[in-house]
């Protein structure tokens, strides 16, 4: 009997500790929310509230749309600059940070539409460049196709390549180096618990100075509900390319595509060099000393992308 008792509790223990874990990161996320409010609108899209914020003044608006799995945090050496002298606009995707869970399957085309009807309820006017990296070069070509009396220009950073062998992991997996990927994405587990305990003092010294609301969003992090939303999207990758395939790039819309360089195959540059070629004004800029995450290894070169297309457009 008691030998019995004891093997109950080795089963039991494991479950409980691990439902105490769960609940207790659960906890920390729900007050981490509370104590980091958002710091830009809550507009509500198709029946679930998306979290926009923007900064800045300056036309075009420029609005950024990251790559799966990460945040706009990751585009702090370049949202930073770029509201300088341009609107900036970033936001959660739904089920990321502080944006509601959106319905699912969480594609590419679903995305191009929640974030139309955003900017719209949010009265961001276009001519809009968008920013996208990774998979969200997906989200920014439907866009372009459905909507394009409202985009100026899009600067696809390393995006992914629908005809690309092994598209649907090298966006999120492959491509991406370990010391990008840490830097990258959000904090989970228990820094979710150590970061309500110690604030800003949990945060890497290099992001202590920046304004509160990146300070904010890096502290709330990732969550349970946000890891569920970028395996949605990950599991709903080949409905993306089917649909960016079914969305043609327009031919007058100026492109600038940047390629990563660093640990890529030439098969990689190849497949950037063709979605340049989507555009009659495309082209396309190889950067030398970057890996998959350009934003944080050579943003200046995002910087000029956007400050060229903030010109007046050549003649058509």
């Amino acid at each position: 009997m008691k030998r019995t008792v004891q093997l109950a509790l080795l089963v039991i223990a494991p479950i409980v500790l691990f439902a105490l874990l769960r609940g207790g990161i659960g906890l920390a996320s729900h007050q981490l929310e509370s104590r980091y409010p958002p710091p830009g609108q809550m507009i509500r899209v198709d029946g679930h509230r998306l979290h926009l914020y923007c900064t800045g003044r300056g036309t075009p608006t420029v609005v950024i749309e990251p790559g799966m799995g990460t945040d706009w945090v990751s585009w702090r050496l370049v949202s930073l600059k770029l509201a300088e002298v341009n609107r900036v606009c970033v936001y959660d995707r739904a089920g990321y940070g502080w944006s509601d869970p959106g319905p699912r399957p969480r594609t590419a085309g679903r995305i191009a539409t929640e974030l139309h009807e955003l900017l719209t309820k949010a009265e961001v006017g276009g001519p809009l460049i968008l920013v996208a990296h990774s998979f969200a070069g997906y989200v920014a070509r439907i866009y372009a196709n459905r909507f394009p009396e409202s985009v100026n220009a899009v600067v696809l950073v390393d995006a992914s390549s629908e005809d690309e062998d092994g598209a649907s992991a090298a966006p999120v997996a492959a491509r991406i180096d370990g010391a990008a990927i840490l830097s990258m994405i959000p904090p989970l587990g228990w820094q979710r618990l150590k970061r309500l305990y110690r604030g800003d003092e949990a945060l890497p010294a290099g992001m202590r100075e920046l304004p509160a609301a990146y300070r904010n969003r890096a502290l709330v992090g990732s969550s349970l509900e946000q890891l569920k939303s970028e395996r949605n999207e990950f599991d709903s990758l080949s409905l993306s390319e089917a649909e960016v395939r079914a969305a043609p790039f327009p031919r007058n819309m100026r492109l600038t595509v940047l390629t990563a360089s660093r640990g890529m195959s030439p098969a990689h540059r190849e497949q950037q060099e063709k979605l340049a070629r989507l555009s009659a004004f495309g082209k396309q800029v190889i950067a030398e000393k970057s890996g998959h995450s350009i934003q944080l290894d050579q943003p200046e070169l995002i910087l000029d992308a956007v400050r060229e297309f903030s010109r007046p457009a050549p003649q058509k």
